[in-house]
């Protein structure tokens, strides 16, 4: 794509064409997710060289006979035949998301931020910003029989002309590159250091190699399932906690604390509370108020606000609540003196929860970044990161200095977690100097891996950090499908069936807390990429590192 667009600069010496060649390009992004019905023509300015247009007919026999028109070949003539066939796929492409789905998303805050973002770039008039236009042609093409796509998009569009504003486009594509295209070369740079980390770790191997404990299966400890509550003080409310007690131990059990994401429930990760307690570990899995299933059922329904502000602050504060709580209960009841080891505590959240444990593990809240990246009134905003977006609805937060961590924690893993591209930023990264380790994924849209899981890792300044990719993982992929879940997430967004990702989180968090819960330093050698590599799946790929600097990710991003 690079050397596309060098092409088309050097063809605007004659009648420059790289602008609109950016158009389709940023068209083809920005439509995906949204707009275009009954529309005749795309039209944009490209200064100096004047008004361009788009014939949406080209594009509609481009997508369905694979032809250029003479019109549509001044754009896309020089694309190389790979990209031609990406882009006509980008553009037929169906997404098979209920008109219930995305009209609760379009009409919810953050829905609402995203399309007017997207309709300030691609709008009804020159000056008329498109969100009206676009809302309805996202509901009206995922209601007809063909479904959501880019084409379905542009023939229910209400008006005929499509007014895009190219250099808001072109500001919007620096962003979506690197959250969508820049990654692959990430991951890239990410499987060179994997090589050389393997290099330097010779007399790892070789412990390894005289291991023969397979950590995806389960232990042998038994345990129950209890049903627990506490008052969270702050809140003034009863939290319900699923706590997963292993028996017959002898002395009391580390505990594990999990802590979900946005709009879900302690079941999404019960294979690995379960898990982690057939080997004698003590799980707690809280269900948060005002951010779980049950309250975001609320809020689709249009019953209660959205998230507010304060849970970045209240979230952090469950836990500790809930770890009073034990610790309280531990001394007064006789029954349960000698269970827990509530100075001994891992933490592992997801998403939001990743959020969640950050703090507590100690990364602290930058109200100079929050300000920073969130002050900007909308929608002149051209970051089309979902994550944050939300981490901004936070930004309201008139706390300052806010210390979330806590004494008793000793470990933490975070997956797919968001946070630290705006609400924590490096200098709050850099605070955390417990055991960590970061999950990412490299199809993950929700909480893209660059700016939020593979940056944070470089900021990092504890010894001991782990940054475990996966290239085809995404937001959805280390959870499992809950009962009691409200939003239904398409298939096309879940990937890999559980049986090819679960393994992974379950020998990694086993020989993590085993290592720095227990003390037992036999099972670091599991934590290295050669182990996961011993035990990995061909269609569900993984790499662990444990060296990765923010100038390896600069370079990796300017290549």
């Amino acid at each position: 794509m690079k050397n596309y667009l060098l092409k088309l600069r050097d063809r605007f010496a004659h009648i420059s064409t790289w602008g609109i060649g950016m158009t389709i390009a940023v068209a083809n992004i920005l439509l995906t997710p949204s707009p275009a019905p009954s529309a005749e023509q795309i039209r944009f300015w490209y200064p100096p060289f004047g008004e361009f247009t788009v014939h949406v007919s080209d594009l509609d026999k481009f997508v369905k006979e694979g032809v250029l028109t003479k019109r549509l070949d001044f754009y896309l003539g020089r694309l190389a035949d790979p990209d031609k066939k990406q882009l006509r796929e980008a553009l037929a492409t169906r997404y098979d998301i209920s008109r219930i789905t995305i009209a609760q998303f379009a009409y919810s805050p953050i829905g609402e931020v995203l399309i007017k973002r997207m309709g300030r770039i691609i709008q009804m008039t020159p000056d008329m910003n498109g969100f009206s236009a676009i809302r309805s042609s996202l509901i009206l093409s995922a209601q007809s029989d063909q479904g959501l796509s880019v084409v379905n998009l542009l023939e229910r569009y209400p008006v005929p002309v499509i007014y895009m504003d190219l250099p808001q486009g072109l500001q919007a594509y620096a962003d979506i590159s690197q959250l969508i295209y820049k990654k692959d070369q990430v991951f890239a740079s990410i499987e060179r250091q994997v090589a050389d980390e393997a290099s330097k770790s010779q007399a790892v191997n070789r412990t390894l190699d005289t291991t023969n404990q397979d950590l995806r299966l389960a232990g042998n400890v038994p345990w129950t399932k209890e049903q627990f509550t506490y008052l969270q003080g702050d809140r003034n409310v009863t939290v319900p906690v699923d706590l997963y007690m292993p028996q017959g131990l002898g002395k009391p059990a580390p505990l594990i604390v999990i802590s979900h994401g946005l709009a879900s429930n302690p079941d999404t990760l019960k294979y690995l509370s379960q898990h982690l307690a057939s080997h004698g570990f003590a799980v707690a899995a809280l269900e948060h108020p005002k951010t779980g299933s049950r309250d975001f059922e609320a809020f689709l329904s249009g019953l209660s606000k959205s998230p507010q502000p304060e849970e970045a602050i209240q979230r952090p504060r469950d836990v500790i609540y809930l770890l009073d709580a034990l610790e309280q209960r531990g001394k007064s009841d006789v029954l349960w003196r000698d269970r827990l080891n509530t100075e001994q505590v891992g933490l592992i959240g997801h998403s939001l929860g990743g959020y969640t444990v950050l703090t507590l593990g100690g990364a602290l809240l930058n109200f100079k970044l929050i300000n920073q990246e969130c002050s900007i009134p909308e929608p002149n905003i051209s970051s089309f990161n979902i994550s944050k977006i939300l981490q901004c609805r936070f930004s309201f937060l008139k706390v300052d200095n806010t210390v979330l961590s806590d004494r008793r924690v000793k470990a933490i893993i975070a997956i797919n977690p968001l946070g630290g591209s705006t609400l924590l930023g490096k200098e709050g990264m850099q605070n955390i100097k417990l055991p960590i380790a970061i999950f990412a994924s490299g199809q993950d849209i929700f909480t893209p891996a660059i700016p939020e899981q593979i940056f944070p890792f470089t900021w990092l300044t504890s010894p001991n950090k782990y940054l475990v990719t996966f290239s085809q993982g995404t937001h959805f992929s280390f959870l499992e499908r809950s009962d009691r879940g409200t939003v239904v997430v398409p298939e096309s967004l879940l990937g890999e069936k559980t049986g090819f990702t679960h393994p992974y989180a379950k020998a990694f968090s086993l020989a993590f807390f085993q290592t720095y819960l227990n003390q037992r330093s036999e099972f670091a050698s599991y934590l290295t990429n050669n182990y996961m590599q011993a035990i990995s799946n061909p269609k569900f790929p993984v790499s662990l590192i444990t060296d990765y600097s923010e100038a390896q990710l600069q370079t990796s991003l300017g290549e």
